[in-house]
């Protein structure tokens, strides 16, 4: 404690603030670390308010690294730092971060240290964590609360309802090892799934086999099938939250029961803020909207296109004065095709399964059991007696009406970069866990979409508001942000005074 005071008063006759500490090798850091190899300005610990609470922040500043319990933070990155957390200055010295004993401290950093982060989604943020007691490595998903946001954990039944979700127990279903619902943050422990997203697989190959396609499927409808039969409606299955255990594409279900931890208002509306993958019922008025076992055949039948092909069948790319439909309007509508040349080699029963899966109705639209049974997941021969539901007559008998002329669409692949940027090892015998980034480089040479309003009079897209827009800031020479001419201007006249 005293050479934490003459520490601070150190500081304060120098003139730097106690809200930050730089650690580096010049002589006027705060910490001064004398060694070549540490940067002159190496890192920077710095306190940020957050919601209701200050937490700390470690900012590398360094060329050679700035590490947090082993995993590297990256130039010019930043890392919240949890209580008990190493922060490594490239081996030549090493401090253990602690809050003062007077703010809470968290129930899951007692039993866990979290590692690398291993990716970021539309609700939390991913990393590896490792279990004190056991040693044994984990993935933890970490949602953070905003005020005025519903909060589930007031919510009556909550428990129980995470003890069902933990209950859960199948080998094409992600474990959910424990939760810890506090009060900025609620914490998901989850096994490992080392082979990532399956949206990263179709990305790196463009798109799926049938082979590869079935295999896939197979496993995802017994999964489904295993939580609609405890009464779990998945609601937001799509190739990000299906995840590859290894490299034979054994498959599990990730994401399953998200409303319930983290609240129907916040899932509802980030869900239908990206909504490719979402059955229409989903997209009908708040009253009318329901959430049956049926939306989840819906989002498999979308994805099974995707694996076949490359590309979603529903897209904003296909609007044009010909096909004058928005994404949500061909949803509702169930308005999509199998464009050649890109389903040419993919044959009838595959066409047939996904028609049967992207019914608009869901009282048509076909069950897991009838998805299980179909011809093209058996691979067996219809016959015209066959009670796979939507097979009247069986395929040989069918005309598959959707596939269309030629027309170009943009893979998915080529929208998207993924990169392999690290293989962590998580134990013996098992395989490293990898880490992707995705888009982090510009994708350059692909043909680009086509604009939805590229077919409309000029007229009528200034009614709309298009070309009508006023330019942000246009008249505010205070402006961080110049555009255009007026941004020369507002040079000109800052170079004047």
């Amino acid at each position: 404690m005293k050479d934490e005071e003459a520490f601070e008063k150190k500081k304060k006759e120098k003139g730097v603030s106690s809200g930050g500490y730089l650690i580096g090798r010049h002589p006027e850091c705060d910490i001064v670390v004398n060694d070549g190899i540490v940067s002159n300005r190496h890192c920077l610990i710095f306190t940020e308010n957050k919601g209701n609470d200050t937490v700390a922040i470690v900012e590398d500043l360094s060329s050679n690294g700035t590490y947090v319990n082993e995993a590297i933070v990256g130039r010019n990155q930043r890392r919240e730092l949890e209580e008990q957390d190493e922060i490594a200055v490239h081996g030549k010295a090493r401090f253990v971060f602690r809050y003062p004993q007077s703010r809470q401290t968290s129930a899951f950093l007692q039993q866990y240290t979290l590692l690398e982060k291993l990716g970021k989604g539309h609700f939390a943020e991913v990393y590896l964590c490792v279990e004190k007691a056991t040693g044994q490595r984990f993935a933890v998903k970490i949602f953070t609360k905003h005020p005025g946001v519903e909060d589930r954990s007031k919510t009556e039944g909550l428990q129980q309802e995470i003890g069902v979700l933990m209950g859960v127990s199948h080998p094409n279903v992600l474990c959910l090892k424990d939760t810890f619902n506090e009060r900025d943050r609620v914490y998901l422990v989850l096994e490992l799934a080392p082979e990532g997203e399956l949206f990263n697989y179709i990305v790196m190959k463009q798109k799926l086999s049938e082979d590869e396609s079935r295999k896939l499927f197979v496993q995802l409808f017994q999964g489904i099938k295993y939580l609609h039969e405890r009464n779990i409606v998945h609601r937001d299955i799509k190739p990000e939250n299906i995840l590859l255990v290894d490299k034979n594409l054994h498959v599990k279900l990730a994401d399953f029961g998200l409303a319930k931890i983290i609240g129907e208002e916040s899932f509802t509306t980030t869900l239908c803020g990206t909504p490719s993958y979402v059955a229409p019922e989903i997209l009908a008025d708040s009253k009318q909207r329901k959430y049956t076992k049926a939306v989840d055949v819906w989002s498999l039948g979308v994805v099974l296109y995707i694996c076949l092909c490359g590309f979603p069948p529903f897209s904003d790319e296909l609007y044009s004065r010909d096909f004058p439909f928005t994404l949500s309007q061909q949803i509702k509508s169930g308005r999509f095709d199998y464009p050649s040349p890109y389903w040419d080699s993919v044959g009838d029963p595959a066409l047939d399964l996904i028609d049967s899966m992207l019914i608009v109705d869901p009282e048509k639209r076909f069950t897991i059991d009838q998805c299980l049974q179909h011809p093209w997941l058996t691979q067996s021969s219809p016959g015209v007696n066959d009670s796979t539901g939507g097979l009247v007559g069986g395929i040989a008998g069918l005309e598959v009406n959707r596939r269309a002329p030629a027309r170009e669409r943009t893979l998915l692949a080529s929208l998207n970069t993924v990169q392999v940027t690290a293989q962590l090892e998580v134990g013996k015998d098992k395989n490293p866990v990898k880490v992707f980034s995705k888009n982090k480089g510009r994708v350059t040479n692909i043909a680009k979409e086509s604009d939805p309003a590229a077919q409309r009079a000029p007229d009528e897209f200034i009614e709309m508001g298009g070309k009508g827009d006023q330019e942000l800031f246009a008249d505010d020479d205070s402006s961080i942000y110049p555009i255009g001419d007026n941004g020369e201007k507002i040079k000109a006249n800052k170079a004047k005074r």
